[in-house]
């Protein structure tokens, strides 16, 4: 068979086309599973206090502190953002075209299955940065479509939804790692200068003490619009490079 090769306006304008066809089902889910969580973590969890001159013994005794204060917000968080993006693989999976709740659903009844595939993707991201850090890289870019090959092939090993993964992605590796380092850029750059904004704003009008509730705001909603844009690129990919179609019909009863 004929490997495609990865297009990347077709990806860019296949994310958007997705997002507009979607875009209620989306902002429901992100809104309660992606944002909330992110903005009530940042609000009641305080981030270390560094001054910018710790050598690495310390910087690893902060955070191992940090962590074990905050374990279990943590992995609650965490566990709920990732319930969310893949109930939002749901409502994008080209074969699918179901209520939000039967979304929720079918993301409950292969939760565990999403969390083990994810963790066997870090163990052999892992292995690639032990190598080096663009084997690692690369890694991670063949296994990126592991979660749709889940959720809209019906895969329930996760190391055949691995195998596909690896398989949909052959030859289009560093491709697919340019596309996704180029969203990561500039939304990095958005999301800095946004929030560097935010930061003047709200310090200027408190006298320099700034408003964390504001400034957790920006940051947990700008937070949330890049992981919808990841997801929306990573499902547009699969789409491209598998040749499947979308039903872009919204269902958000």
């Amino acid at each position: 068979m004929k490997m495609k090769k990865l297009n990347y306006m077709q990806c860019w304008n296949g994310a958007m086309a997705l997002l507009g066809a979607h875009k209620e089902a989306i902002m429901a889910i992100a809104g309660v599973f992606l944002f909330l969580p992110t903005f009530l973590f940042s609000q009641f969890v305080d981030q270390p206090v560094m001054n910018g001159d710790e050598d690495i013994n310390v910087l690893m005794a902060i955070y191992s502190a940090y962590f074990s204060e905050n374990v279990l917000p943590i992995m609650l968080s965490n566990l709920v953002i990732s319930f969310g993006g893949l109930a939002i693989y749901f409502v994008l999976a080209p074969s699918r075209n179901n209520t939000v709740a039967d979304d929720l659903v079918a993301a409950l009844k292969v939760f565990l299955i999403y969390l083990i595939a994810n963790f066997l993707t870090g163990v052999l991201t892992l292995v690639g940065f032990l190598l080096l850090i663009i084997p690692g890289l690369y890694v991670a870019c063949r296994f990126i479509l592991v979660p749709v090959v889940i959720v809209d092939q019906g895969e329930r090993n996760p190391i055949e939804a691995l195998k596909e993964s690896w398989s949909l992605t052959r030859n289009n590796g560093f491709a697919i790692f340019l596309f996704i380092l180029i969203i990561a850029i500039v939304g990095t750059i958005t999301i800095g200068a946004l929030q560097a904004v935010t930061g003047i704003v709200t310090g200027l009008a408190t006298s320099g003490a700034g408003w964390p509730f504001i400034e957790n705001l920006v940051a947990s909603l700008t937070g949330t619009a890049f992981q919808l844009v990841l997801g929306l690129a990573i499902v547009s990919i699969y789409i491209q490079l598998t040749g499947r179609t979308s039903d872009v019909r919204e269902v958000v009863k």
